[in-house]
């Protein structure tokens, strides 16, 4: 190899490894959702586990229902390695789902169908924990859709960078 193919050689691998980088960066604009719906996934399978073992079968639905709506909205989200389109609306629509069988949840901590659908709930202690873990998963579920409306609108701080850094070629 002479000179001019390995300086040709390193140009191309700098273009690649810039083209890489930006898919990343692309990628990682969906980072605290992703790891938000992972939250709701795991809570989801834990609350199918809890109401399994105390036989609830509206617990056991319930739970099912939303730990396999909360996976394809996973799915949904590791597509955004290979696809650039920045909407995912999969995800917006769970988020609404998760945000409003929260707010039910909550409510029905309070009412006779606690028993039915909490099991577990034998004590104040643990109502107020499970109405503060509902609620806290209200509060992660709208944050996930402010973010995904700035990142519809390009007004998320990832997007910037990402401009600059294809300005900026390494």
């Amino acid at each position: 190899m002479n000179q001019k193919e390995v300086e040709r050689e390193k140009a191309e691998v700098a273009r690649t490894k810039h083209r890489e980088s930006i898919k990343y960066m692309y990628f990682s604009r969906y980072l605290m959702i992703r790891y938000i719906v992972t939250i709701f996934l795991f809570c989801n399978l834990m609350w199918f586990i809890i109401s399994a073992y105390y036989g609830s079968r509206f617990g056991i639905f319930a739970a099912l229902i939303m730990g396999v709506y909360s996976a394809v909205a996973s799915f949904e989200q590791l597509s955004k390695m290979h696809n650039r389109k920045r909407d995912i609306p999969i995800t917006r629509i769970y988020l609404y789902v998760q945000m409003i069988v929260n707010a039910l949840l909550t409510i029905g901590l309070f009412t006779p169908l606690k028993k039915m659908i909490f099991p577990f709930v034998i004590n104040n202690d643990i109502l107020y924990f499970m109405a503060a873990f509902l609620l806290i998963g209200i509060v992660l579920a709208a944050l996930c859709e402010f973010r995904i409306h700035q990142i519809l609108n390009d007004k998320d701080r990832y997007y910037r960078v990402i401009e600059v850094f294809k300005k900026h070629q390494q």
